[in-house]
This record gives C-alpha cells, structure tokens and sequence, in this order.
C-alpha cells in the first residue's frame, strides 16, 4: 500500500475522537469506517450512540505538506462554504464542529454531517436522469448570491510557468497548441461561487435522486465555465463526448450563464490535468479528440 494511502486511512488519534466527542456534546462513538476515494484527506465515518445511533463525517487534513503545495487548501475555506450552501438549494454537508489548526487532535479537522446516498455506480450513471440532475446541481451551485466571505479567488491547478506535454501522448503538437491558446488573458465572464472540482465521483445517490455534493475544499470566486469544463473531461473519460456534450446542454436549459467561452473552459480545465499525473495512454486517447475539438472550437 502506497504511503500516502496508509496516511489517509490512519485511524483518528485519542485526543481527536475526545474533541469529536465533546463537539457532540459527550456522546460516545461506536465505530469508525474509512470512507474511500479521496487523495488529500482522511475521511472516516463516525456511527456516534444514541436513541437512535447516526453517523457524522470526520474529515482530517493528514496528507504531509499539503500546507506547503496548497496554502489556501484549509479547513477554514471549506467551512466558508459549506456555510454559504446553508442558505442555498444545494444538498450538502452541515459543518457541525471545526479544529483549523489541530489543536484540538493530530491534525486540522473538521465535523460535519453525513449526507445518504453513495457515489455514482454505473446503473446510477446510465440513468435519464444522471445528467440533467448534474446540471442542476451546477446551476444552483453558480445561482448563489454574493456577499461569499473566506471564499478565494479561482486559480488554475497548473500555471503554465512550465508547460510540459503528457510524457505518454504521442501528440505533442496538440497540448503545444493548448498552452498557446492559453498564453493571453482568460475571457472575460460572470463571476460566480464555483465548486473547482466538481465532478461525478463529489456527488451522492440514492438511485437516480441526487442527495448531495461534497468536498468543497477548493471553492472559489471564479466563472461557471470552470465548474464546467471539469465536470466534461471527467465524463469525457467515464462515458465519451456524447455526455459531456448532453451535460452541457442540460445545463443551459437551467441557467442563464452565457456560454460563449466555454470552449475556453474546457481547454483550461483538460490542461489543468497537468504536469502528467500518470495519464495512461488508454485516456489520452478519450482526452486527445476532445482537447482537439475544443481547441477548434475556440
């Protein structure tokens, strides 16, 4: 088991399940369950006592030097949030307890509610309603009004200070074209709350009924486009074009964002995929032909 994985699913230590505990107010915790599918966090399911026993998420900031490769990557952003959603049509979690700094355990925390439902399985995926309920989730997500306290700016994963084709495509050509497109000024558009990292395996179900989106550590001020074009690759790569292309047409039937430069979008957001994070040859040949048509599409 590679290091990383074994750091995220470390068990919460004493002294964080004592904080837990007092957060709730001196119930006593039952079991733990480490909850799958994330890279920067340890995520544990808590079944806490009870009349009726029930389960809260303890989230734990475990992965070394996250503070260093992603400064603003913290527990406050991601409570910012999840307040702002409290007051939106957005399923999502309910912050219930937060320890920014880890003094309170082994790690900067943070306690929220657990949402029923289960990431997209692919009976769930292949349902008529998948799409359309994606696209609604986005367009609530982007409807939320300002003021958006604690909530920074958008950036991109990968600056382009030092642009690098994938090591395993054999079309260079055409990642060398997408960090041209890329060189100017973005388009200008609406800003708006986004997500950043909005995409299938973030939302939860309940058969084809959409019951939340979660992991809202990179939350920005930036344009719907981002939201977007992140949600496309990855449906790109789970499904083909064809998804991407319906998801987005979805979407504009439910909101009024102007859609113009998503082409833009969905270039920046492919490249965001780099430097080459171990993109194997099988998905660069779904990722290529749409890089290309979008690139066209600019």
């Amino acid at each position: 088991m590679p290091d990383h994985v074994r750091t995220l699913r470390t068990l919460p230590s004493t002294e964080t399940v004592s904080w837990v505990c007092r957060s709730l107010g001196g119930a006593r915790i039952l079991a733990s369950e480490f909850l799958p599918g994330g890279n920067s966090h340890a995520n544990h399911a808590l079944l806490v006592d009870g009349p009726v026993p029930y389960q809260v998420v303890l989230r734990r900031w475990v992965r070394p030097g996250w503070w260093v490769a992603d400064p603003d990557f913290t527990v406050e952003r991601e409570v910012a949030a999840l307040a702002l959603l409290e007051r939106a049509d957005v399923p999502a979690p309910r912050v219930i307890a937060a320890d920014p700094t880890g003094e309170h355990g082994d790690a900067p925390a943070l306690l929220m509610t657990r949402l029923p439902g289960s990431s997209p399985d692919g009976r769930t995926a292949c349902s008529p309603e998948f799409l359309p309920r994606l696209a609604l989730a986005a367009a609530a997500i982007h409807r939320i009004t300002r003021p958006w306290p604690g909530i920074p700016d958008y950036r991109p994963y990968n600056d382009l200070h030092h642009p690098c084709p994938p090591a395993r495509s054999s079309r260079a050509w055409l990642w060398e074209r997408a960090f041209t497109a890329l060189a100017g000024t973005a388009p200008a558009g609406q800003e708006a709350f986004v997500h950043r990292d909005f995409h299938p395996d973030n939302t939860l179900w309940q058969g084809a009924r959409l019951t939340g989106v979660v992991d809202w550590t990179t939350a920005s001020r930036g344009v719907a486009g981002v939201d977007l074009g992140h949600m496309r690759w990855n449906l790109v790569l789970d499904r083909g074009e064809r998804h991407a292309d319906q998801f987005l047409t979805h979407y504009a039937r439910v909101s009024e964002v102007d859609l113009g430069c998503q082409a833009y979008w969905d270039v920046r957001t492919v490249v965001d995929l780099l430097p080459d994070d171990g993109l194997t040859v099988a998905e660069l040949a779904l990722l290529e032909p749409y890089l290309a048509r979008c690139l066209a599409e600019l």
